[in-house]
């Protein structure tokens, strides 16, 4: 009998998915047809088939397939699965190499790697169309003064409707009240109000703040040169500006991040009927914004919130257990929960401030983490796949790393075209009738030199085709898993003993590829804050023994010292080889009560698997 784990997801790309309760029911249908066993069923609720970090749903089941021989894994459609190629295709090897089958109750049939392509590719191209398409429709709204986004603070949808009856989509007027809460607010920051102080007073006063929720002062101030925030909206003053910033995904981490757009490529619409603001009130809170911003610009280029501060091995990891808010550097090396200490209030927590005041010293913090990374670096293909990427990271700088002769070539076309100016400038001037120049003459002579000794250059300049395959064999040889594991476990030592910053920071993309949340939680009186470790690392502890792990990896670690000082003659009686031993016995012993604070918690999800692990 086939044991079989079906796979369900609801995305938010489309208006008419088919549930997740439906596509459940059919996948339980097509397994008892067949007479299958149908293990586990995990599903992803609207969330986009372009991710695959951020799909806690297919997370678990790939982690049930590492330890669980699975034959099948079922799904309605193959677009259910992915629309992402890559992520597709990185799904189906582990699949094949495990010996599972991939099957779609729409095909009935095992998936080939054929139809995966064909099919992630059309689904692929697909959600690259609707957004072409959705980019280009806001643009048009835009251009004839309709809204193309949100409805800002301020604002309410129009009633107008069109010959039909119907509403007429993407038209705005003004909200009176909320309109001249919006020049209160603007009045109050001018004549020198905080925007913390100012969210504080209007919750105190119990005015509800954008979509119904508590003012914080980041709604109030946002970013000036991104145009966010009440203070920087420019439809107040009645112009609509579109297409200030692109966002893109970044393929590590699948979160958006925001680009800036030339200024050139800045829609822009004048729609005075919706101004709200005087153009005096604006002038005032522009100047006070730039009087505020110089205060801690102390000659750099970049304002307070925008200078680049360090990046620890951590950072914008750390999530407050209560609030959910990030916990970031408060004082000197020491983390605090961001929301308590600016007293935002907390929709989820009814209005109330968040109460986790637990700190925690950057260096405890990163100690604890530390710490039981080496567990997890005993799953079985830990070390293979972090010299895939160490590999596939090296040959993708040696393919977009500019080689000699591509340099040579751009060279030799920027001589030739300084040549082709001053002969041009030679000609203009015999045509007119003025005196040849010496000095173009002789500019143009050490041009031709150096053209000449480009040529030669490029000519002596001729890899062999297999120059390229040779280098990434030199790559995988040099990070091969087993010097892989060395220079890691060096790293790691450098990092938890001496607290190597460059150790850490060389180590930061592997914490960050296995760690993708630490939650920090309060815990009585003066006891070191409790942590909660989220991501493939919990998975991976999880699965193992951890004492029985670490018990090996030091007596393993015993055996190679023993033997190390044998060879060396340290060790040169049976006495002080049975006093060493003893030494190592007392070690163990003492190492117990630290392995078994490891311990693996078990949290409620789908198919309530393995999430995270407490420090």
């Amino acid at each position: 009998m086939k044991k079989v784990l079906f796979y369900a997801r609801y995305s938010t790309d489309r208006q008419h998915e088919v549930s997740l309760e439906t596509q459940i029911e059919l996948g339980e249908a097509f397994v008892k047809d067949r007479g299958w066993k149908l293990v586990a069923t995990y599903s992803d609720a609207a969330i986009s088939g372009t991710s695959y970090l951020l799909r806690p749903g297919i997370q678990n089941l790939m982690a049930h397939v590492r330890r669980e021989q699975i034959d099948v894994i079922l799904c309605v459609t193959v677009d259910r699965l992915s629309r992402d190629l890559e992520h597709a295709f990185k799904m189906l090897k582990e699949w094949q190499y495990r010996d599972i089958d991939l099957w779609t109750v729409h095909g009935a049939q095992v998936v080939t790697n054929l139809e995966m392509a064909l099919r992630t590719a059309l689904s692929q191209e697909l959600v690259e169309q609707i957004r072409y398409r959705t980019r280009e429709g806001m643009k048009m709204a835009v251009k004839k003064g309709k809204a193309s986004t949100c409805l800002a603070y301020g604002y309410k949808l129009s009633q107008q409707r069109d010959e039909m009856g119907d509403r007429i989509r993407g038209l705005r007027e003004i909200d009176p009240d909320k309109a001249e809460l919006v020049r209160r607010i603007y009045q109050l920051y001018a004549d020198g109000m905080s925007p913390r102080d100012l969210a504080q007073l209007l919750n105190n006063e119990g005015v509800p703040g954008p979509r119904g929720r508590k003012w914080r002062d980041t709604a109030i101030r946002g970013h000036v040169r991104r145009g966010t925030g009440i203070l920087n909206n420019e439809s107040y003053i009645g112009r609509m500006v579109w297409n200030r910033r692109q966002y893109r995904k970044n393929p590590e981490t699948e979160r958006r991040t925001a680009r800036a757009n030339d200024a050139a490529e800045w829609v822009l619409k004048e729609v005075p009927e919706m101004r709200i603001v005087s153009d005096e009130l604006w002038q005032r809170v522009k100047d006070r914004q730039r009087e505020v911003g110089d205060l801690f610009d102390f000659g750099q280029s970049n304002r307070l919130n925008a200078t680049h501060r360090p990046e620890y091995l951590l950072s914008r990891m750390l999530e407050c257990a209560e609030c959910g808010g990030p916990y970031a550097i408060s004082g000197k090396d020491r983390y605090s929960c961001t929301n308590r200490k600016k007293r935002l209030p907390i929709d989820e927590l009814d209005g109330a401030c968040c109460g986790n005041s637990k700190t925690i010293t950057r260096h405890e913090l990163e100690e604890r983490v530390l710490n039981c990374i080496p567990a997890a670096f005993y799953s079985l293909d830990i070390f293979d796949r972090i010299s895939e990427k160490m590999v596939a990271h090296e040959v993708s700088k040696l393919k977009n790393a500019p080689s000699r002769k591509d340099q040579l070539i751009t060279e030799l076309a920027t001589v030739k075209s300084k040549q082709a100016s001053l002969m041009q400038q030679i000609q203009d001037r015999h045509a007119e009738g003025r005196p040849r120049l010496a000095i173009l003459d002789d500019q143009l002579d050490e041009l031709e030199v150096t053209r000449e000794k480009l040529v030669m250059e490029l000519a002596a300049t001729e890899e062999p085709a297999d120059d390229f395959q040779e280098k990434i064999a030199r790559l995988k040889a040099q990070f091969n898993p087993a010097n892989t594991e060395i220079a890691i476990r060096r790293l790691l030592f450098l990092a938890r003993n001496n607290a190597d910053e460059q150790a850490k920071r060389r180590l930061m993309p592997i914490v960050r590829d296995l760690i993708q949340t630490v939650v920090i939680g309060k815990t009585p009186g003066h006891q070191p804050a409790s942590l909660e470790v989220h991501g493939d690392i919990a998975n991976i502890m999880a699965s193992m023994d951890v004492i029985d792990i670490m018990q090996q990896q030091f007596v393993a670690a015993a055996q190679n010292d023993l033997m190390t000082r044998i060879a060396s003659g340290e060790i040169d009686t049976e006495h002080k080889k049975e006093k060493l031993i003893e030494a190592y016995a007392e070690e163990l012993l003492r190492k117990f009560p630290e392995w078994e604070n490891l311990q693996v918690s078990v949290v409620a999800g789908a198919g309530f698997e393995p999430a995270a692990f407490r420090l």
